[in-house]
């Protein structure tokens, strides 16, 4: 029979997916919220905090091209479920440390876990057509900031009453439960069934598998590079912000652990809505030309440098205001996320999506893990406000140009996947009508 996905349990997909996220981000999070608990439990400098974040991103990104090459292969609602069993499992190994090498190890080893969004996005683009996947994969995005915002919580909560190890127990007992939840509610679709020119067509497995061809062609597209290119760079705020801002608030504008969680509740409720604007936008400019995912993105990255400059600049006696520079910041952030997701997927064939994102995020992550530990080495010389601040703004400039470059490649590459897609069904026609 032919696989037809109602939009009801389309969208049902999303919400859980993004609830996986989500809570998995929270589980990364929250060590920002209590890392000046570690700093002080094993008396070490912001440079050594900066080298956790550094470590764990770096094993995440050496193992991008094994989960994304296994995410085109194999079972991908199996594979984000082992990545949650692996993320409980590692993150309760984490609480055993007595030493800070102890703490560094176990914590590097529960990067094992951090399957990219790849697999993710993937499997959305299976369960929507082409111009309709901004949204969802929106939702995704917005998933860093709820994920960040229910770490924050949880930091604050029970990191800042009970201690960090309760927290990293809780944290990871979430992991074990929504890998059940995943396993048992979400259904694997068939890769290429969302795609217009199959519309017609009874689809009732892959068509196609991955191979070196189809992969060293995708390699070759230059909009895959400029998105490659600009997530090295676009990526570099977002590690330092994730690993600084609290204890920036906290340590550097003199604010207590409520007031700072409010604050944060209240930006990255702006964030999850700029995700969604963002993704909107992406949809709406792209079904009137195949450039507009990536214009969206450039004015967001363009707007982002001048937006946090401001808010870091803001008088630390006027809370108010660094508030609403803050919040307004926080819309426009993440907007490019979303359309950056929703290009890899216009541009390669289903079958290679998730090692096409995988290969993305290695580039994100591969530079960008590095900026825990430089802004932690710029924050002991000047200062932490101006470590976040010197090393994202410069960054997002870098960014938005290659966005604009971009712009003026991707239309070949959309209309050759487009056409290459109508050739697959016009062959796929044929057999059915020669049986």
């Amino acid at each position: 029979m032919n696989f037809r996905k109602s939009l009801g349990y389309s969208w049902f997909v999303v919400i859980i997916l993004f609830v996986f996220r989500s809570l998995h981000t929270a589980d990364i999070f929250v060590i920002s919220v209590v890392l000046q608990q570690i700093l002080d439990e094993f008396d070490i400098t912001y440079t050594s905090g900066g080298l956790i974040f550094t470590a764990t991103f770096f094993m995440s990104v050496f193992l991008y091209p094994v989960w994304g090459y296994l995410s085109d292969r194999y079972s991908r609602k199996t594979l984000i479920s082992l990545s949650g069993i692996i993320w409980g499992l590692t993150t309760w190994l984490n609480t055993a440390s007595k030493t800070f090498t102890d703490f560094l190890i176990t914590r590097t080893i529960t990067g094992v876990d951090d399957t990219p969004p790849s697999t993710m996005n993937s499997l959305i683009s299976d369960y929507f057509p082409p111009n309709s996947r901004g949204k969802p994969l929106g939702l995704i995005s917005a998933s860093a900031a709820f994920g960040a915002l229910i770490g924050t919580v949880l930091g604050v909560v029970i990191g800042y009453v009970t201690g960090w190890r309760n927290l990293f127990y809780f944290t990871g007992g979430v992991g074990i439960v929504m890998a059940l939840l995943v396993y048992f509610s979400v259904k694997d679709v068939p890769r290429g069934s969302s795609e217009p020119e199959f519309s017609d067509i009874k689809i009732k497995e892959d068509l196609y598998k991955i191979n070196l061809k189809e992969f060293v062609s995708l390699i070759k597209k230059k909009s895959l590079l400029f998105l490659s290119l600009q997530g090295f760079f676009g990526v570099f705020p977002w590690q330092v912000l994730q690993a600084w801002i609290f204890t920036y608030m906290i340590g550097e504008r003199g604010l207590d652990e409520n007031l700072s969680m409010i604050i944060m509740l209240i930006w990255l409720l702006s964030m999850i809505v700029g995700n969604l604007v963002g993704g909107l936008l992406g949809d709406l400019f792209f079904r009137k030309n195949v450039k507009g995912r990536a214009l969206v993105g450039a004015v967001a990255v363009f707007l982002s440098a001048p937006t946090l400059y401001i808010t870091i600049m803001w008088p630390k006696n006027n809370v108010i205001g660094f508030i609403v520079a803050g919040t307004i910041a926080s819309f426009i952030l993440p907007m490019a996320g979303p359309n950056v997701s929703a290009a890899v997927t216009d541009i390669s064939e289903p079958e290679v999506r998730s090692s096409a994102d995988a290969l993305l995020r290695i580039f994100e992550y591969g530079g960008s893990s590095a900026a825990p530990l430089i802004s932690g080495v710029l924050a002991d010389m000047y200062g932490l406000g101006l470590g976040i601040l010197y090393i994202s703004v410069s960054t997002w400039m870098i960014c938005g140009v290659l966005f604009v470059m971009l712009a003026f490649v991707i239309t070949k590459d959309v209309l050759e996947m487009r056409g290459k897609m109508a050739e697959r069904a016009e062959k796929i026609k044929a057999i059915h009508l020669s049986q």
